[in-house]
């Protein structure tokens, strides 16, 4: 009897490990060679590689204005809230005969898609290699996944995407749209801070045709004679929109208003409210329609 039971244990030890071994195979996704594609778009408002991966979904990277490079992963039909995935560059097992993580990231999901911006260049230097993108993926029910990218033709798009990256603007619309720049006491002299945001704010107007204005409102802390920095105000708002003008922001499209100590946004009464204070706003204001035409693929409103 004894025998028969251990042979029974046995036998259940081994079914249940085969059970767990078959749940854990990871299912692999690529795009057969001579279908795989790599596709580059991009303008001055953003620039993307994306690389669809069959019966999966898609892997991209994507500059931005003063961003970081981005690589996302945009499932078809998987969706997963705060999990992380594994993305990796990886040598070829024909170039070293086992297959090497050469860099990693790690992809945050929300929803259908997973991104990071944490050490993305080794992914870009990757498509200039001949290298693939490799993601790994354990889903909340236990399956795994590997989605994985087919290394070919990438060099034209990843040269594209460079030359692309080096023509954006400074800045995405979401910063230049309103800034304040701040002031020295008494003062209404442009430093290099306030000179790299003009230009930036320059840049943006010459490239997106929906800004149709331009308001400038000067402003002053408390200190001192009301009527004096009524005058500081003005003359602060006068120079930021006397440089607007010199790199290019037609005149006619400038508001400027000056308004003393009229609209403080922090207290007067301590130091750091009044550095708050003295400053120059600057909004950007949109046309209400916009047409297809003339509305810039990176911009939001």
């Amino acid at each position: 009897m004894k025998p028969l039971v251990y042979k029974l244990n046995c036998l259940l030890v081994i079914y249940i490990a085969f059970i767990n071994n078959a749940m854990a195979l990871t299912t692999n996704y690529q795009t057969p060679l001579e279908q795989a594609q790599w596709q580059f778009s991009g303008d001055v408002f953003g620039c993307v590689i994306t690389h669809n991966v069959q019966s999966f979904g898609s892997l991209s990277l994507t500059a931005e204005p003063g961003e970081p490079l981005a690589l996302t992963l945009a499932a078809d039909w998987l969706s997963m809230n705060n999990a992380h995935s594994q993305a990796s560059v990886v040598s070829p097992a024909w170039k070293n005969h086992t297959s090497q993580q050469l860099a990693t990231t790690s992809l945050n999901w929300q929803g259908n898609q997973a991104s990071s911006k944490q050490s993305i260049a080794p992914f870009l230097e990757a498509l200039e290699q001949g290298l693939k993108w490799e993601v790994s993926i354990n889903s909340a029910d236990g399956s795994q996944y590997r989605v994985d990218s087919t290394p070919v033709s990438t060099r034209a798009v990843a040269n594209n995407f460079r030359l692309c990256r080096q023509k954006l603007l400074p800045k995405p619309f979401s910063y230049v749209r309103r800034l304040d720049l701040l002031f020295d006491p008494s003062s209404s002299h442009l430093n290099i801070v306030h000179s790299k945001d003009l230009v930036a704010v320059s840049r943006y107007i010459g490239a997106d045709s929906t800004i149709a204005e331009v308001l400038i409102d000067g402003h002053a802390d408390a200190s001192g004679n009301r009527i004096a920095n009524l005058v500081l105000s003005k003359e602060r708002a006068d120079e930021v929109a006397s440089m607007l003008i010199e790199l290019g922001v037609p005149a006619k499209m400038i508001q400027v208003r000056h308004h003393g100590t009229r609209s403080p946004v922090a207290a007067n009464n301590n130091q750091q409210g009044r550095e708050l204070n003295r400053r120059v706003s600057i909004r950007l204001v949109k046309t209400s329609v916009q047409t297809a035409s003339s509305s810039p693929s990176g911009a939001s409103q």
